[in-house]
């Protein structure tokens, strides 16, 4: 799994979203009403909004753009078709919790915002964390199975290039 490089960065991106989920969770489910915007929740949306829209959207684009190219011309069609529809679910959801991340940050939560903010970030969590789950124990060992080295390589250096 964690023999390849790509399989290195890929494992560093997922750990540090599901880092980001955790500390929205404990947001979420303990503030039944908006909560006040101090220093440590501006922290954590502002890191929301930007591992949503930056890492989300480009980790998403560099696995289905040069990753799943990879994997279809080997024939491992199943797992790309099934971890591209849940990005087609997962892209819309994180945008919409980023977008109220933002406007969180610019205004505070009035009721309605808070709730609407909590309603989709709790869709986000459960969805992307079960995503992470799928890819750290299939994709990451089918990358091992299906990809030589010298692809490996490659792949690692253009992550590096696409995601940062």
């Amino acid at each position: 799994m964690l023999g390849t490089k790509l399989g290195t960065l890929l494992h560093k991106d997922h750990m540090h979203t599901i880092e980001t989920l955790q500390a929205l969770e404990e947001v979420v489910h303990g503030n039944r009403k908006p909560p006040v915007l101090d220093g440590a929740l501006r922290t954590l949306l502002e890191g929301l909004k930007d591992t949503l829209r930056a890492e989300v959207q480009k980790h998403f684009g560099f696995e289905e753009e040069h990753l799943f190219t990879v994997f279809t011309e080997r024939g491992e069609t199943g797992i790309v078709m099934m971890l591209t529809q849940e990005h087609r679910a997962i892209l819309p959801l994180a945008l919409e919790v980023a977008d109220a991340a933002e406007a969180g940050l610019a205004a505070g939560f009035d009721a309605a915002g808070w709730q609407a903010f909590k309603d989709a970030a709790s869709e986000l969590i459960e969805r992307e964390v079960f995503h992470i789950q799928k890819e750290e124990m299939g994709l990451l060992s089918a990358i091992a199975a299906v990809i030589d080295p010298a692809t490996d390589a490659r792949l690692a250096e253009t992550y590096v290039r696409v995601v940062g």
